[in-house]
């Protein structure tokens, strides 16, 4: 079979698609992976086809520049009230008619095109698309091609969009008022078809987040093990050798480097400063002032998760998708300092409910609560077990090579 991945034009949506797109290539299926035409070189990096798509825009600069002036810390940007009772009718109709812009801005008219084109010529068997790229259900939807939505978030699009709809139906002055439908019913019409409500969650969800952190999605939900990817590494020596002490990582990941509104890495390596643990920080030493670094604190620059953090006791992190799914796999309790974008919010209370990590909201974490929550992590048994309690679910998941012939079988039912 044919299988096409849509993927967001940022390295961190790739780096999660790519073990499943790698789980198909072994089984023998041809795979492609269609983007903005500057992932090129990153997709081939992970050693699949890159298909370009699109024109490129400034994803990453835009997101940069929102970061600096605060603008993903504030009601707008939060996605994580998205039950009824947690929000109202114009809050959640400005959410997602802003989330609608953006959206658009992924998967252009253009984008959509090119995407079609393509697979008109390539004819895949299979459309897998990341959650925020719906120009992949676009396209499915136009020629008939069954897809599937990859989530990689507490699914809070699902759950906002049901909560718009049964909103919408609670007055009759609110019919006709969508403005993510009105959006996708031009681009499916320009092909002569009409909307469907699976454009925004797929004829079914491949679901890598645990069911024990997840909201109940109104799509069918099929779930996969999270598998972590980093891209091209090489692997440190010291990460292989067992810690003296305790050892406690401090990751910004890919999304946020330095100090930052979001993550003030100097707070938090002086807050830890006196802790009897070994801190390791993935910052790159020209930016932080090493006048500043603790005696138990060292700077490692960027080292593949995967492979530190099984001997680490405790990850300190702002909620990005690589760092707190990698730490969830492999059973470290995690102290999350979440913004108020997108997901982060909910992510953290659903690790902290299941009793496998603590978190602050960032802007408001004070150096004593960090290093009062690391102590914790590092002290109180419950956290380690509730770490590894989440670690089994996950191992008892589907591997990506498991879930390839049942995603495949889902496809022939959707011919």
């Amino acid at each position: 079979m044919r299988v096409l991945f849509v993927v967001l034009s940022e390295n961190s949506h790739l780096y999660v698609q790519a073990p499943l797109a790698w789980a198909m290539t072994t089984a023998g299926h041809e795979v492609r992976v269609a983007s903005n035409p500057g992932m090129g070189q990153a997709i081939s990096r992970t050693g699949l086809t890159a298909v370009g798509v699109g024109e490129d825009h400034d994803l990453h600069e835009t997101v940069r520049r929102l970061q600096s002036t605060g603008a993903f810390d504030t009601e707008m940007s939060n996605w994580s009230r998205a039950l009824p009772h947690q929000t109202d009718w114009d809050e959640t109709l400005s959410k997602w008619d802003a989330m609608r812009m953006a959206l658009e801005i992924y998967s252009g008219e253009g984008f959509v095109a090119d995407l079609i084109e393509f697979c008109r010529d390539w004819r895949p068997d299979l459309i897998v698309w990341d959650q925020l790229t719906l120009g992949g259900a676009i396209a499915g939807h136009v020629l008939g091609i069954p897809h599937t939505r990859l989530v990689w978030a507490v699914d809070v699009y699902d759950t906002m969009r049901t909560t718009f709809l049964t909103l919408q139906g609670e007055s009759p002055d609110r019919a006709g008022i969508d403005p993510l439908r009105d959006w996708l019913e031009r681009a499916v019409g320009r092909y002569g078809c009409d909307y469907h409500e699976d454009l925004v969650t797929g004829q079914w969800s491949t679901d890598l987040v645990p069911a024990s952190l997840q909201l109940p999605l109104a799509s069918h939900r099929e779930p996969v093990r999270f598998t972590p990817f980093h891209g091209p590494s090489i692997v440190p020596a010291w990460a292989a050798r067992p810690p003296e002490r305790p050892r406690v990582l401090l990751t910004t990941g890919l999304s946020y480097r330095g100090d930052s509104l979001y993550l003030p890495v100097q707070d938090i390596m002086a807050a830890l400063g006196d802790l009897d643990a070994e801190i390791i920080a993935t910052l790159d030493p020209n930016e932080v002032d090493g006048a500043t670094v603790p005696p138990n604190t060292r700077l490692v620059g960027f080292v593949p998760l995967n492979t530190v953090l099984p001997g680490c006791s405790a990850v300190i992190h702002h909620v990005g998708t690589g760092s707190r799914m990698t730490a969830a796999l492999h059973g470290v309790p995690q102290y999350m300092l979440p913004n108020k974008d997108s997901d982060l919010f909910a992510f953290a209370e659903a690790v902290e409910s299941v009793k496998a990590g603590l978190y602050t909201h960032s802007t408001t974490a004070t150096a004593e609560q960090i290093r009062d929550g690391v102590h914790r992590l590092l002290t109180e048994p419950v956290f380690a077990d509730g770490a590894c309690r989440l670690r089994q679910e996950m191992r008892e998941t589907p591997s990506p090579n498991d879930a390839v012939p049942t995603l495949l079988r889902l496809a022939e039912q959707h011919r």
